[in-house]
């Protein structure tokens, strides 16, 4: 099975968790959904494209930045992302459409990143040829969150019965037999809008630590590894 793998790296990023409003919290690793939009950005998609994905990686550290935060009332209100640094004068606004305060935001720091992508074989090489030539900086997380591509390429997976966790990886909770394995998450994948607002298709998910020797009798099915040793279980 050929997929194609992508390296990366982030010195700074974090993966909002929803509803986290008063402390910006950050996720361990990208939920699918956000790994998902950062590559349809990249293929200038105007409509889902059918891929797989597998979602490991390691941080540093952890850190807490302290910043004022805008907070929007309206949603037809058009809402500077950052005003500070940009420009020297804060442009007006009505309280009664923005307000803003201090917030804690949780973020990772020297954050290493491998993804497995699974798709038909145009889907694969129109991923591959959009990284190739890229017009802009790709950003995962949050807009200004860079992202560095360090390694593009397509590798074979084969079955193995047991071997050690390169990264921390996410597994989605159906393929788990092993009960009190990991960290359980519920990530967002696809949605559909009703009414206006977004409603998600959520993933139950296992986060597995780095160096966590695991074995098939942990799974329903039988592990795939690529030819570097990183173990891939697909989001879907």
């Amino acid at each position: 099975m050929k997929v194609l793998r992508i390296k990366a790296f982030q010195e700074t990023v974090c993966y909002k968790k929803p509803f986290a409003n008063k402390v910006t919290e950050t996720y361990p690793l990208p939920p699918y959904s956000t790994v998902k939009g950062m590559i349809h950005a990249v293929l200038n998609a105007d409509r889902l494209i059918p891929f797989s994905l597998s979602i490991q990686g390691d941080y540093e550290t952890q850190m807490v930045d302290y910043r004022k935060t805008y907070l929007v009332k309206k949603h037809e209100f058009a809402m500077p992302i950052v005003l500070e640094g940009i420009s020297e004068e804060t442009p007006e606004y009505s309280t009664n459409v923005m307000t803003s305060m201090p917030l804690y935001t949780h973020m990772l720091y020297n954050v290493q990143l491998v993804f497995h992508i699974k798709a038909e074989e145009e889907v694969l090489h129109d991923i591959y040829h959009g990284f190739q030539e890229l017009t802009s900086f790709v950003s995962l997380g949050r807009h200004e969150d860079l992202l560095r591509i360090d390694e593009l390429d397509f590798v074979s997976l084969t079955e193995t019965d047991d071997c050690f966790t390169k990264h921390a990886v996410y597994v989605p909770k159906a393929q788990v037999t092993e009960e009190g394995l990991g960290v359980p998450y519920l990530l967002n994948w696809t949605y559909t809008i009703k009414k206006g607002i977004r409603e998600w298709n959520k993933i139950p998910s296992i986060y597995i630590p780095r160096n966590e020797q695991i074995n098939e009798d942990y799974f329903n099915s039988q592990i795939l590894i690529d030819h570097e040793g990183y173990p891939v279980f697909w989001n879907q």
